[in-house]
């Protein structure tokens, strides 16, 4: 009766402990925003910046602005310190300029279309002092400024001290002429604190937002030029020094002068993300042909997945393949779609045999495909009917 007892008590006991023990939820991510994915992200957590995420713009020659510092890649104008990016502008003489200062960028690595784009950062000040987060076309090659478009996230001049600019420069509507609006904010709230600085963007609308207050929304029926913003965009982050706009600086100016970046992020809606397009090496993934008899004819039809070096997938790439065998096709083309997939065909095959296809080239806006370090680039059928 004793043993009965002690085990009915055990029971009790564990029946009463297993509610704690059971599996919790994981906590949400910082990063969690409800209604979107997180597709993209820096968080500046790392010894150095991440050069498969960021690369830069060098030079001195005014940038179009009138601009009076040379960007450069050194850790003196660039780094990462204490969970940050740290960009520096610096009094001093180099490549016959006086000041200097970082311009980073996406390019050829990263671009989207669509989505909320984000940054935590805290803002330099004074006279001439000119800090961006922005936003540029990556069909920038083929349509120069301003035919590529351009979407200003943040833009801050050290003269107007508590005043954020939101604006889009495209043609018919570029440099002065450019759309926007802007947002005051609290006497000295953005050179001592950090605030999140952020557009969502959809076919045709954008909307700018500071600590998720929005201040400006713009229709793509509100331009008068053409509506370019579309297609893929790159981000770009710099602090400028002097310009056309800002004005340059002056006895009251001080140096160095810092824009310090928490992270920066890119979301995208559930039912709407897209494989990265183009940017950076690109890959050959799955691989499948089968037959297709869809219109009572037999053809290859081969499934070509394309990835990049994390394994995700990359949208608006032009496959080219060449097909061997018991067809009469020579090269065929496809394009990959939000999923990196792309469907090729063959023409009709009537005779017995022995189906090849292989992909020869992978092409996107600035994306870069290595053939000899994709050896699984050919498949084969036999087709016995």
């Amino acid at each position: 009766m004793k043993i009965a007892t002690q085990l009915i008590l055990l029971l009790l006991i564990a029946a009463m402990l297993l509610p704690a023990c059971a599996p919790q939820p994981a906590p949400a991510a910082e990063w969690d925003l409800e209604g979107w994915t997180l597709v993209w992200q820096d968080e500046f957590d790392g010894p150095e910046i991440d050069r498969t995420k960021w690369t830069f713009d060098i030079g001195g020659h005014g940038w179009g602005n009138n601009e009076w510092q040379t960007y450069t890649e050194r850790p003196e104008n660039a780094r990462i310190e204490d969970g940050m990016l740290v960009i520096e502008a610096r009094e001093e003489q180099f490549v016959n300029r006086n000041y200097t200062s970082a311009r980073m960028k996406t390019q050829g690595l990263h671009a989207w279309q669509y989505g909320r784009i984000e940054a935590r950062m805290k803002l330099p000040y004074g006279q001439g002092i000119w800090p961006a987060f922005w936003m540029l076309g990556t069909s920038i090659q083929q349509r120069p400024w301003p035919g590529s478009g351009e979407i200003d996230i943040m833009e801050y001049i050290g003269r107007d001290p508590n005043r954020i600019h939101g604006t889009v420069h495209g043609p018919g509507y570029s440099g002065g002429g450019g759309i926007g609006n802007h947002i005051n904010m609290p006497a000295g709230s953005v050179n001592e604190n950090f605030h999140v600085y952020a557009i969502e963007w959809e076919e045709n609308e954008i909307r700018w937002y500071v600590d998720d207050e929005q201040y400006f929304s713009l229709t793509s029926d509100a331009v008068r030029g053409e509506w370019v913003f579309n297609q893929p965009f790159f981000i770009l982050i710099n602090l400028a020094i002097g310009g056309a706009w800002p004005g340059y600086p002056n006895e009251t100016t001080v140096f160095p002068q810092f824009l310090l970046v928490d992270y920066v992020r890119v979301y995208q809606r559930p039912d709407g993300i897209a494989g990265k397009i183009g940017g950076g090496p690109i890959h050959v993934g799955d691989m499948v042909l089968e037959a297709d008899t869809s219109d009572d004819q037999w053809r290859g039809a081969v499934t070509v997945t394309v990835h990049d070096d994390e394994g995700n997938p990359v949208e608006g790439v032009n496959i080219t393949g060449g097909w061997v065998g018991i067809t009469n096709r020579g090269d065929t083309n496809g394009q990959t779609d939000a999923q990196g997939i792309a469907r090729l065909f063959s023409f009709p095959v009537e005779r017995q045999g022995e189906l090849t296809f292989c992909v020869t080239n992978l092409s996107g806006p600035n994306a870069t495909y290595n053939k000899d370090a994709n050896v699984r680039n050919c498949i084969k059928m036999e087709k016995t009917e």
